[in-house]
């Protein structure tokens, strides 16, 4: 039998060995059914019965825990390319359900709205492009025009001149002389 004495730091030290033994090598020694017998150093008192069910308490847990280690590593997402992907599809769906909430466009109606726009801004330039050619056109048409327009007025003004010579013009120019 050995005869181990547990310190208040929770050390454990084998008064036969006459050395300190890890709680993991006492957790073996307690597995392998080893006789023990555990005292505290300051009040004496006999603890065997509470570590050796708190080391195959332990035991038990650290099987459990390999257990689950094992189940684990078999489910897929724990992959990183995979785990990548489900936490992607999770937040999508996510946003997607609070932008539902908040009656926010969402990314295709964006890129819609985008098209849409960049196309009416290109008939928008189109438009301006035409009127500006219409501009064009009309001043350019207001140029030959002009020199029309003023031989027209010539036209007139000397058509206009012969009605001097009639009998009233003739008076009048008559009495401005004299």
């Amino acid at each position: 039998m050995l005869n181990i004495k547990k310190y208040a730091n929770g050390r454990f030290f084998d008064t036969v060995a006459k050395k300190y033994i890890k709680p993991e090598k006492l957790a073996e020694m307690i597995k392998k059914g080893e006789d023990i017998k555990v005292t505290l150093t300051q009040t004496g008192k006999d603890i065997t019965e509470t570590v050796v069910a708190q080391f195959s308490k332990k035991t038990e847990v650290e099987k459990e825990a390999k257990g689950k280690k094992q189940k684990k590593t078999e489910m897929p997402f724990l992959k990183t390319d995979k785990l990548k992907q489900w936490l992607s599809d999770v937040v999508d769906h996510k946003i997607e359900q609070v932008m539902d909430l908040i009656k926010l466009p969402t990314r295709e109606q964006v890129a819609k709205l985008d098209e849409n726009i960049k196309e009416l801004n290109k008939k928008i330039d189109d438009l301006k492009l035409a009127q500006e050619k219409g501009t064009k056109k009309a001043a350019a048409s207001e140029k030959t025009a002009a020199p029309k327009k003023e031989a027209a007025k010539n036209k007139t003004t000397t058509e206009a001149k012969p009605e001097e010579n009639t009998p009233v013009a003739e008076k009048t120019a008559k009495t401005k002389t004299e």
